[in-house]
């Protein structure tokens, strides 16, 4: 989805001046006066808009990386991981804007960098631009427009790269070149081994977050709801624990419906007992991440009260009541553990780790 924010219609009209006695030339000049005034309002609305953007995915990047980190040896499967997060001029659909409130010191840059992450260690900033992998210059890498053919067109760029960082990360290490304020410097990472799941926020109006198997996507409207870290966390790793417990494949060989009639019979039955293995699994990879578990009970409190009758407590999901009973009832379970090393083994995930 191209990153095209609305702007503020309020915020255009009142750059518009209210009609007034004037003379011809005055009345001449106002037309360009009002022109120019609603432009400069568009203009600053979008470059606002998405610095908010900005700080959005530095959010859900950090929490994403602490969840799949610190869970990585409760995953049957894992991935290397830099903590780095790219995006792609092209991604935008006022590139100008875009090139004025993240920098762009080329067209693939660093968005955001997970604290703590290898990225970080070795002084990744964000607002670097990358100019090769490996020696390999990034303008150099080719397009498999056909293999991308699922991806939109303004995506297919930053995926091409993605996956030749992937790639490269494969072997334990790669060497990046970047321009930071003009000057063009090497910077070696060496990714760790998280749990296979990405991060990312989507731009819309709807409260609401998903995961594919892959990828774990989280509305900026629902993003923006949250008080702080520990709630957008609650959210994410909900989202993650649909990842790692397969339930997407689990669905899809039970031939659930996962439209209109999924609301109903066995379809909803089956996807209410994936949300019920989330919301269990979800407190686990909190606490393991060095969140608080408590975050989730306040966040689904707070948000069942305010929209109970919302997505979240359709019938393929318990109303947030319920939901908080499972969350106490796992952190009790957790109460009479002993951790290891801080870490609980998430009994969900027992015999799937590698």
């Amino acid at each position: 989805m191209m990153r095209i924010l609305p702007f503020c219609l309020a915020l255009l009209a009142a750059a518009l001046p209210f009609p007034t006695l004037a003379t011809v030339g005055e009345q001449d000049a106002a037309p360009q006066a009002a022109q120019n005034n609603a432009s400069q309002a568009i203009e600053s609305e979008s470059v606002l808009a998405l610095k908010a953007l900005q700080l959005l995915d530095q959010r859900v990047h950090t929490a994403g990386y602490r969840l799949v980190s610190a869970n990585a040896a409760y995953c049957k499967e894992t991935v290397p991981n830099t903590g780095l997060l790219l995006h792609d001029i092209q991604q935008y659909g006022d590139s100008a804007a875009a090139r004025f409130a993240h920098g762009f010191a080329s067209d693939i840059a660093v968005n955001a960098v997970a604290p703590r992450s290898p990225a970080a260690e070795a002084g990744v900033q964000v607002g670097d631009g990358l100019i090769a992998v490996d020696g390999i210059a990034v303008e150099d890498v080719a397009i498999d427009a056909e293999k991308l053919d699922d991806e939109q067109p303004e995506y297919r760029r930053i995926a091409t790269i993605g996956a030749m960082l992937a790639k490269a990360a494969a072997d334990g290490s790669m060497m990046l070149s970047v321009i930071r304020g003009g000057v063009e410097q090497d910077i070696e990472l060496k990714p760790v081994q998280t749990c296979p799941s990405q991060f990312q926020i989507r731009v819309s109006d709807d409260r609401e977050a998903a995961a594919d198997g892959k990828m774990v996507s989280i509305s900026s409207t629902l993003a923006e709801y949250v008080l702080d870290e520990g709630e957008l966390a609650a959210i994410a790793a909900h989202e993650l624990a649909h990842n790692l417990l397969d339930h997407r494949e689990r669905l899809d060989d039970q031939g659930v419906n996962r439209g209109f009639f999924g609301q109903f019979g066995k379809s909803a039955g089956r996807i209410k007992a994936t949300e019920i293995e989330a919301d269990r699994l979800s407190v686990w990879l909190m606490a393991n991440a060095g969140y608080d578990p408590q975050s989730a009970v306040r966040f689904w409190t707070r948000y069942g009260q305010q929209y109970d009758k919302g997505i979240f407590s359709a019938s393929t999901h318990y109303r947030w009541k319920k939901r908080v009973e499972l969350f106490e009832e796992e952190m009790a379970k957790m109460a009479e553990m002993k951790p290891l090393d801080g870490k609980y083994a998430p009994p969900l995930l027992a015999g799937m780790a590698q």
